[in-house]
């Protein structure tokens, strides 16, 4: 184990923070982020930032993550920080899963445990399966494709879909209200008129989700739209809460599943030594999986608030305190995963924190890391041929600052 090294030269504290503060403003500085994770790790893996405690250490953010003191709701010594300008969308947010504490927290995360069965998992493989021969098929065919737009993007879509027994004729407008709301986060320059227009689209959004549950009260399915509808009658969560849950369910499993797949893939083209063991074993096209998404972390951190005062490496952590969980560096730290910046899908399997950690532990971890293994079997057992002329330096990375992941990832496609 590499033991941290605590900081005493003010200068380098001082630079370290201003590194730090760069990662979060300028995209640019995300884009080679190792040199950094390194830093923080080893010599400050709990950095007080002025307006939030920066956490990045892997044992910090694991024992910080179960502490009761910590509560997900986004505020600052009580004063709420809007994730979005647009009201329909805040109050929604409030509703979800991800920031509930307690006893409502509890109360929804039992009705995501049905979300994300076993048995739903499995109806799902299938489904997953034949969207990815169909893309591959259709790209050999045009001899190209890109990753994103063509596979990482589209396949959340329709496990999405799937899952809520969204109707087929529906699930384009249903994909835009998704991604409208996904674009919402953290814009805070937006004008009145766009902003109208926004709360338009997601009343809509809403009056649609409300109308479908009445039909499914009518004609009831095995879809989780008709179960939650169920739930809703039992007193179980209010009308808003259903919305807002049916909402997260495209919002957690898009973006973080999209980067996920976009990230994996490409590890596969830059270690193609892995493709016969990926099409041979599904336990390793899930551990190959599983190191991209501890290498890339597609969430890279998550913010919570301290009810009461909390000491973590010698400092006191105050009542009121924004504490940041900076995953994806705490993903490479080197006092626990030797030579972290290095792929290797042989390290244990799910002892990371790509999924979070604690009480708010992604419950679709499963899922993605099902998803994630079938998508990387159904290409190493392909016929096909997937090169791609990017690389490392040239890479085009999403300037997004929740999500790790690439704007275009494309690769010409040959039948062997």
């Amino acid at each position: 184990m590499i033991a941290a090294r605590v900081m005493t030269d003010t200068h380098a504290l001082d630079e370290l923070r201003a590194a730090a503060v760069r990662f979060f403003s300028d995209p640019a500085a995300r884009t080679n982020p190792a040199m950094l994770y390194g830093r923080l790790t080893r010599e400050a893996p709990v950095l007080d930032l002025g307006p939030m405690w920066l956490v990045s250490g892997f044992h910090e953010v694991t024992r910080l993550s179960t502490r009761s003191e910590l509560r997900s709701f986004p505020s600052v010594r009580g004063r709420i920080f809007p994730m979005t300008m647009a009201p329909t969308l805040a109050t929604l947010l409030a509703l979800m899963l991800p920031v509930r504490d307690g006893a409502d927290h509890r109360r929804l995360k039992g009705l995501a445990m049905a979300t994300f069965s076993l048995r739903r998992i499995s109806q799902l493989k299938q489904l997953i399966e034949d969207s990815v021969d169909t893309i591959l098929n259709q790209a050999t065919a045009r001899g190209e494709m890109d990753v994103v737009t063509d596979l990482a993007l589209p396949l959340p879509i329709a496990i999405s879909t799937a899952m809520l027994g969204i109707p087929a004729g529906d699930r384009r407008q249903v994909h835009k209200w998704a991604m409208l709301a996904l674009r919402q986060f953290f814009r805070y320059s937006q004008g009145t008129t766009e902003v109208d227009l926004v709360e338009a689209q997601l009343r809509d959004f809403a009056k649609y989700v409300r109308a479908l549950c009445d039909i499914r009260r009518q004609h009831p399915g095995d879809d989780l739209i008709s179960g939650l509808a169920s739930a809703a009658d039992a007193g179980q969560l209010s009308t808003d809460e259903l919305v807002a849950y049916i909402l997260m369910l495209f919002l957690n499993g898009l973006e973080p599943l999209t980067a996920g797949l976009t990230m994996a893939i490409w590890e596969l083209l830059q270690h193609p030594e892995e493709r016969p063991a990926v099409a041979r074993e599904r336990d390793h096209a899930e551990a190959v999986f599983d190191e991209a998404i501890r290498l890339h972390s597609p969430v890279r951190f998550s913010a919570r608030t301290l009810i009461a005062d909390v000491e973590l490496n010698g400092h006191r952590l105050r009542e009121g305190d924004v504490v940041v969980l900076f995953y994806s560096a705490a993903n490479r730290d080197p006092r626990y995963f030797p030579n972290p910046d290095h792929f290797d899908p042989a390290r244990a399997c799910g002892h990371h924190v790509g999924f979070g950690h604690g009480p708010h532990h992604c419950l679709g971890a499963s899922q993605s890391l099902n998803a994630g293994a079938i998508v990387l079997e159904r290409i190493a057992q392909s016929g096909d041929t997937l090169t791609a002329d990017i690389t490392p330096s040239t890479m085009a990375w999403s300037p997004s600052l929740p999500y790790t992941t690439l704007e275009s990832l494309p690769v010409r496609v040959a039948r062997k």
